[in-house]
């Protein structure tokens, strides 16, 4: 596996995993990793009420 930061080649998920918190902490990422407002479902709205039909 390589890092998508730094192109580090790793062998597994583990020492990504372990690579990425040590070599790419949270809070030196910034807001990369964090889901994007955008990427949020929409809620479902509820069908409109229409006097004399429901």
């Amino acid at each position: 596996m390589k890092c998508e930061i730094c192109d580090q080649e790793v062998a597994n998920s583990e020492e990504m995993k372990a690579h990425m918190e040590r070599e790419h902490p949270l809070d030196e990422r910034g807001d990369e990793e964090l889901e994007k407002p955008d990427m949020l479902e929409e809620p479902e709205m509820p069908a409109p009420v229409v006097p004399g039909k429901n």
